[in-house]
């Protein structure tokens, strides 16, 4: 069996992490119910801070340090999110208004032809 130092095991509690976070990011996703939902949302959570205890640890023995970002990048990103955001939303409002506008066709169909047995 190798014996391995702190840093590579930590790097592989950190990578642990991250993707046992993002599996129950995904089952939270898909649950069906409010009360598993909440469960799972908790266990990310939890998951999350155990996530970030490892990188301050990693972080403070110079094993993954962090460069800041410039602030132009940063404000690059802040507008691309938003932007994003803005052109979900207005598909999302279209969508609406097209299921809308499918869920009365039939009714008005139905009304064309109650008009013209009418006549």
């Amino acid at each position: 069996m190798a014996n391995y130092d702190d840093k590579t095991m930590m790097t592989d509690m950190l990578a642990s992490q991250k993707f046992i976070a993002q599996n129950y990011n995904n089952y939270a996703g898909e649950c069906s119910t409010k009360q598993s939902k909440a469960k799972l949302m908790k266990i990310l959570g939890e998951e999350h801070d155990i996530q970030f205890k490892i990188f301050e640890q990693m972080n403070a023995k110079g094993w993954y340090p962090v460069t800041p970002a410039p602030q132009d990048k940063i404000n690059e990103a802040v507008q691309q999110h938003i932007q994003g955001a803005t052109n979900i939303t207005k598909a999302a409002a279209k969508a609406k208004k097209s299921n809308t506008a499918l869920e009365k066709a039939p009714a008005k169909k139905a009304e064309k032809t109650a008009a013209r047995k009418q006549k």
